[in-house]
């Protein structure tokens, strides 16, 4: 298992996180979704303390909703959204997530793959080109997205780590097709590469850790494989024994089906990692 590039990137001046103390344990994100800077400021710090977290997912798709500039989706498409806008109401909150302390991922989840923001392709590529300026550790580019080995030169430009991803909220894609298109992102530059599935039976996960298991071997760069919802908890508590190098749990509100509580999850990375 490889480690997540960005966290000793980021560890200057902070205290180790766990996975940096225990390489062998995966690492555990956990995402925000506020969009208010009190209540933002609240979640992080709470993570923070938490001395249990590695890193804080910053999810702005919340943000791009509340904001007015995505609406639903008609004939023509996703509505038209303002960038600039955009930019300047998530620069402002930065701080906000950034100041708490555990590095920090940013991710714009498109509707595209299960997030709140019904947006455009143009206007997702104007979006997250901007992202690696924040000072955050690290950015989420969607691999299906027009452009995005632009994105990630862009990205890496503003001096930002990348995780590339791709969810299926229906199905799970076959073994041959995950390790396709893991070996995709990192042929576009990423530096983590990140696949969710949805399992419909017990071999979907067992496929799913398979592609992880095998592309982590084949890949000179850190993967997560995650199986969503209940069936796919086995992936979010063992997934370090097939080579994921982290995995996603809530502090309150989920992001994604199936997360489990962070503080049941860190227990449980202990016990099976001590």
């Amino acid at each position: 298992m490889k480690p997540l590039p960005f966290l000793s990137a980021a560890s200057s001046g902070r205290l180790p996180t766990p996975a940096q103390r225990d390489p062998g344990r995966p690492a555990i994100i956990v995402p925000v979704q506020q969009t208010d800077p009190s209540s933002l400021s609240a979640a992080c710090a709470d993570i923070a303390a938490s001395g249990i977290v590695d890193v804080i997912e910053w999810r702005i798709d919340p943000l791009v909703v509340a904001l007015g500039q995505a609406a639903e989706a008609t004939d023509a498409g996703p509505a038209r959204v303002d960038a600039d806008a955009v930019a300047e109401a998530v620069r402002a909150l930065a701080p906000h997530v950034t100041s708490a302390g555990p590095p920090v991922l940013v991710t714009l989840r498109s509707g595209f793959e299960g997030g709140e923001a019904d947006i455009s392709e143009a206007d997702y590529a104007e979006v997250v080109r901007r992202l690696g300026a924040l000072g955050t550790a690290a950015v989420d580019v969607e691999i299906a997205r027009s452009g995005a080995p632009d994105l990630i030169d862009a990205v890496h430009a503003q001096g930002a780590a990348v995780v590339a991803s791709q969810h299926n909220f229906t199905a799970t894609d076959s073994v041959p097709e995950m390790r396709t298109t893991l070996a995709a992102m990192r042929e576009a530059g990423a530096d983590v590469a990140k696949i969710a599935m949805m399992p419909q039976s017990p071999a979907d996960v067992a496929d799913l850790l398979r592609a992880t298991a095998e592309s982590e071997a084949r890949l000179d760069c850190p993967v997560i494989g995650i199986s969503m919802g209940r069936l796919g908890r086995t992936s979010r508590i063992l997934g370090g024994d097939f080579g994921s190098c982290a995995t996603f749990a809530q502090m309150g509100q989920a992001s994604a089906p199936g997360q489990i509580d962070a503080a049941e999850l860190a227990a449980m990375l202990d016990a099976l990692c001590a």
